[in-house]
């Protein structure tokens, strides 16, 4: 069993690499093309990662529901299903509204199912001692995703179009993700196991919803999250059209991606380690104020030197926010619920989804992203000092 659970980590490592690789790191590199082929502007074309990524906030409290009840092997497989499909559909879209549609319907739930929420409930219900580490080696996969599936993707859309590229990415991940998981997901937790310990105690509480949101324990780490979400997808998604403007090529942007991912697996392990030792609070402050310069290397007009600086320094502060919201949560809440938990935070967390599109709208008044880039700094600067309210794990928050 002990070694099993490692397995775990290892699948939802891939899970995350392809799920986020194709419909998060890949996105930017779709948004020139599409600009062209459907002669739309920045902001219309951000309403579709904005659209998903506010359906996916949507769903998040009943998907997290279903995976508290529901074998995880059926639920990770039908996400699987779903991204595959919407994916396929992308590729056949003749107008801007059928890409924005799909990105409201097949393919946030296919991510709910099978990207970050599912693999954190796994991973957290797995271990309840070396969690942090564990969250971590998890959250690596969005990383490698970052790292690889950008660079094919270019590639492809170079070679074929996006049509093409578009369908190709939706052949591998049903290639791969239905056949893994429908082989390795064959235990569910031992969650009869659980006892003894406060620790242990704590992870066999059922919550409900009404208490999990009257605490400070919810409340202060979906603040402090909101604003490195906005600037996470404010950049990330325009980072494409934002290197065009720069007078830099698609192959920059890809590698920029690739750059901020390889500091992201570097994060993740970082923040995920040394969450399950080190106050939680002096963690974030590090991760924002990391996020802050490279939202200072962003703006103006960067070289490609600037560029890089920003993207290594945003990619080491944005990989810790998955390990370190799975963490804060789980040691403060337990795993019996965790499903639940985590989507009520989702459900919150969709505020910062205004990000990418307000970085389309900013630059299609000023012709800049100057300031959206100002805006997400000063965000974050409130949200510092709120942390500083935070319960530790070892005492109850207040309601």
């Amino acid at each position: 069993m002990p070694q099993y659970r490692w397995y775990i980590v290892g699948v939802t490592l891939v899970n995350q690499a392809l799920a986020m690789g194709v419909m998060i790191y890949s996105f930017a590199l779709f948004v020139v093309p599409w600009l062209e082929s459907f002669g739309i502007r920045r902001s219309e074309a951000m309403l579709a990662i904005f659209a998903f990524q506010v359906s996916m906030g949507l769903l998040s409290p009943v998907v997290g529901r279903m995976m508290d009840s529901y074998p995880m092997r059926y639920l990770v497989a039908l996400g699987g299903i779903c991204t595959a499909t919407g994916l396929c559909l992308v590729s056949q879209a003749t107008a801007f509204w059928q890409i924005v549609l799909l990105h409201v319907t097949f393919l946030p739930v296919g991510m709910m199912l099978c990207g970050t929420l599912a693999s954190q409930i796994m991973v957290s219900k797995w271990f309840t001692e070396k969690r942090g580490l564990a969250i971590g080696i998890s959250a690596m996969g969005t990383s490698l995703g970052g790292l690889t599936i950008p660079l094919l993707t270019n590639r492809l859309i170079e070679g074929l179009g996006w049509q093409d590229a578009m369908l190709y990415l939706g052949l591998m991940v049903a290639v791969v993700i239905l056949p893994l998981n429908l082989w390795a997901l064959r235990r569910e937790p031992p969650m009869q196991e659980f006892s003894g310990s406060n620790s242990n105690h704590l992870d066999a509480r059922a919550w409900g919803a009404r208490e999990i949101l009257s605490t400070r324990n919810f409340w202060i780490p979906v603040v402090g999250l909101i604003p490195i979400n906005a600037a996470f997808g404010g950049v990330q998604f325009n980072i494409g059209a934002y290197a065009a403007d720069l007078g830099m090529t698609q192959t920059l942007a890809a590698q920029l991606i690739a750059l901020a991912s390889i500091s992201m697996i570097i994060g993740k392990f970082v923040f995920g380690s040394l969450g399950d030792r080190m106050d939680h609070r002096y963690l974030y402050w590090f991760m924002s104020g990391l996020l802050l310069m490279a939202l200072y290397f962003y703006q103006g007009n960067p070289d490609r030197t600037a560029l890089m600086t920003a993207a290594a320094l945003q990619g080491f502060a944005t990989g810790g926010v998955m390990p370190m919201m799975a963490i804060m949560y789980a040691s403060r809440f337990g795993t019996f619920s965790f499903g639940r938990v985590l989507g009520l935070v989702q459900l919150f967390l969709m505020i910062g989804s205004f990000g990418s599109i307000f970085s389309g709208w900013m630059y299609d008044l000023t012709q800049s992203y100057d300031a959206a880039f100002w805006t997400f700094a000063l965000l974050l600067l409130p949200c510092m000092v709120a942390m500083a309210f935070l319960p530790s794990p070892s005492r109850p928050a207040e309601s």
